[in-house]
């Protein structure tokens, strides 16, 4: 267990699953400020922990030997319910991922972090293909959740609060064995360990985390806090906050800095339990935590408190073993703004605020830049993503011009808003800057959704200053979606024909789907954008998923396969892949390959491989029989009635609303699905 070799009282915790392939900025940045003012501090990355724990040799075979033997199992029976049904055909097609895995030498990442495997194409495109099929296995031996680098979720229900506290309760998930050992290593100096939860797909493993500390460090103050537990516990009821604060003491949301700092200086004299605690704990900004009274429902919140970021320390990545993420280049992640200077998209809210995004502020490009010099000569790194919402045009030509100055050899992406400010000098600055890849929110090709969207420009300024940018030799990645309320298919259709006509001066390219975020303007006035009602999943206690209606009828499955189509055929020109992957925006594996093959490295690189790249060598044959035999049911029926039952039931218990406690609901949750899965037959083994 790295990370604890000396004895802080505050520990702050990344946990899984998330992108491990480079230092998330936001523990870094608080140990840096806690360090500014003497409190001493531990940051410790259990992600890229869990990445080294899954690929072990022993795990490996561990989890082989897990999947055999409950294949056995299953299949000796005389009949299977539905669930028993999907678990048996899922680990039946994860057989050959398995095998797979259990073949891979070198493995994974002993090629990501080598530097002439990472840059084979089909050394690294198989690297990749291993990686995705080990979370196929994994998710197969911990039916019915399923597991990636950007989800942990259900494999039909969304979170509720129950199967939340079951899955930690249970020790349900994978990672069982890492947090225990995780909570033994703890020095008996520590007070307080805080878990930030950035991404939706923490959540079930940092409550499985708070259940490891409860069992085995219970005198430890615990804490949830990042940009996923805000967005979440902002929006909650107190009810809802104190289901959450059933697995720790204290929620901190907005910016944590005054937080972890305001604790530091009452964990000497925090009492156990008692009204004394409560009024203690109310003090500390940004933080809510249980009240006083002997209600259930009864929440506290500090007082609010936000950073002005020209105070802003540099952050500490001195904890963090930066050889271990999965790339054979180091990185360093880095905010020089917060918040989003433009503010206004419909569709948007990101990062730590109520709705929309957060106020936009900077730290002076001078200070930056000194401050980015001062980490990379210390961490020996040339690679520097900045990790903001948006840097505004004129900072980004500031800062710019505050690298050259110092002449600061690095190579730096960043998230850039188009606008005409970007001329085709300031691009070439920003290239002689180290500036190699911008990842642009484009969005839509129709000047009607750009202008729905409040995005305050229009088609022609995008091609004009994207060709600047690309005429400069910078690697431009568009961020577009369908599906935007009110769109037509035809305007769909346009975007996806913009993207192809401006291909030549596109590096990479993503076009999403529209998901309506609980904080966004669209959200907050859904009737102005032909919105006929909002509503969440019975099931979904986290409110991540808001379904919507539309007042205009939804465009047809035709329709969408027509968009799905013409996205396919630009794709296959690239080597678009997955996050966190190469051929993902705005990610490591993606900036180290654009820095070394330029900007056209996912139209010539990848390609060299060929078709090859595609798909993994045929795994040999293990000892292990759960793995080889020829299963006496049929998993063909099954995957046939599986999705029949899906399309039925989806269409039942989230795409249409009952009356509940607090107005519409869809009827999905787990108590929903199993009364509608104990009604499908059971399946009996076949003769063979």
């Amino acid at each position: 267990m790295t990370g604890l070799r000396t004895h802080p009282a505050i520990v702050l915790v990344h946990p899984p699953l998330a992108d491990p392939t480079q230092p998330y900025p936001s523990l870094p940045t608080l140990a840096g400020w806690l360090d500014a003012h003497g409190i001493a501090t531990r940051v410790v990355d259990l992600n890229v922990e869990a990445a080294h724990w899954l690929w072990d040799a022993a795990r490996v075979e561990a989890l082989a030997t897990r999947m055999s033997e409950r294949i056995l199992a299953l299949d000796a029976m005389d009949a299977l319910d539905f669930e028993s049904q999907r678990e048996l055909a899922a680990l039946g097609a994860a057989r050959s991922a398995m095998k797979a895995v259990l073949s891979a030498d070198p493995s994974p990442i002993d090629v990501f972090r080598d530097r002439e495997r990472f840059y084979d194409p089909l050394a690294y495109s198989w690297a990749r293909l291993r990686s995705d099929a080990l979370f196929e296995a994994l998710s197969a031996a911990h039916f019915p959740f399923r597991y990636g680098w950007n989800h942990v979720v259900h494999h039909t229900v969304p979170w509720s609060f129950d199967l939340l506290a079951t899955y930690a309760r249970e020790r349900l998930g994978p990672f069982d064995g890492l947090y225990d050992g995780f909570a033994r290593c703890l020095s008996a100096d520590v007070r307080l360990v805080g878990i930030s939860i950035v991404f939706p797909s923490q959540f079930p493993e940092a409550v499985a985390l708070a259940g490891a500390l409860r069992r085995l460090r219970p005198d430890v103050l615990l804490l949830f806090g990042g940009p996923a537990l805000h967005q979440v516990a902002v929006h909650m009821t107190p009810a809802e906050q104190r289901r959450l604060l059933e697995h720790v003491d204290a929620l901190g949301i907005f910016e944590g800095e005054k937080t972890l700092e305001a604790l530091a200086g009452l964990l000497e004299s925090l009492p156990p339990d008692g009204p004394e605690r409560a009024a203690a704990l109310k003090t500390v900004p940004n933080l809510i935590s249980r009240g006083a009274g002997d209600s259930l429902d009864t929440v506290q919140a500090g007082p609010r408190w936000t950073l002005d970021v020209r105070e802003s320390p540099a952050p500490r990545f001195d904890d963090l073993d930066l050889d271990a993420y999965l790339a054979p280049e180091r990185t360093l992640l880095y905010a020089p703004t917060r918040g989003c200077y433009w503010g206004k998209c419909s569709f948007c809210y990101y990062g730590l605020a109520e709705t929309a995004t957060a106020t936009y502020r900077e730290i002076a490009p001078e200070v930056a830049a000194a401050q980015l010099e001062a980490l990379c000569q210390k961490h020996d790194t040339r690679h520097v993503y900045l990790s903001c919402d948006v840097l505004s045009p004129s900072y980004a030509v500031r800062f710019a011009d505050a690298l050259l100055a110092r002449d600061l050899r690095i190579t730096w992406s960043s998230d850039l808003k188009i606008e005409k400010y970007f001329t085709p000098e300031r691009c070439e600055r920003l290239k002689a800057a180290g500036l190699a890849a911008a990842a642009f929110g484009i969005e839509s090709g129709s000047d009607r959704i750009l202008s729905l969207i409040r995005k305050g420009t229009d088609r022609d300024t995008l091609t004009r200053v994207n060709r600047a940018f690309a005429a400069a030799g910078i690697a431009t990645e568009w961020m577009t979606f369908t599906d935007h309320p009110t769109e037509n298919v035809d305007e769909a259709l346009e975007t996806v024909a913009w993207i192809d006509a401006e291909k030549a001066h596109v590096s990479l390219f993503i076009v999403g789907r529209f998901g309506l975020e609980r904080g966004s303007a669209i959200a907050q006035n859904p009737a102005a954008y032909g919105i006929d009602q909002v509503y969440f999943a019975r099931g979904d206690d986290l409110r991540l998923y808001a379904q919507y209606t539309e007042t205009v009828p939804s465009r047809s499955a035709d329709d969408t396969a027509r968009i799905d189509a013409d996205v396919n055929r630009i794709s296959a020109e690239f080597a678009l892949h997955p996050y966190p992957w190469a051929g993902a925006n705005s990610t490591h594996h993606t900036l180290l390959h654009l820095a070394r093959f330029g900007p056209d490295a996912f139209k010539t690189h990848f390609q060299r491989a060929g078709d090859l790249r595609h798909a993994l060598p045929r795994p040999p044959k293990t000892t292990l029989k759960g793995l080889e035999k020829r299963l006496r049911y049929d998993l063909d029926a099954t995957l046939e009635t599986e999705a029949h039952f899906t399309r039925a039931y989806l269409d039942r218990s989230l795409y249409s609303t009952v009356k509940g406690s607090g107005g519409l609901v869809a009827p999905l949750s787990l108590e929903d699905y199993q009364e509608a899965a104990r009604a499908v037959p059971h399946a009996r083994p076949v003769a063979r």
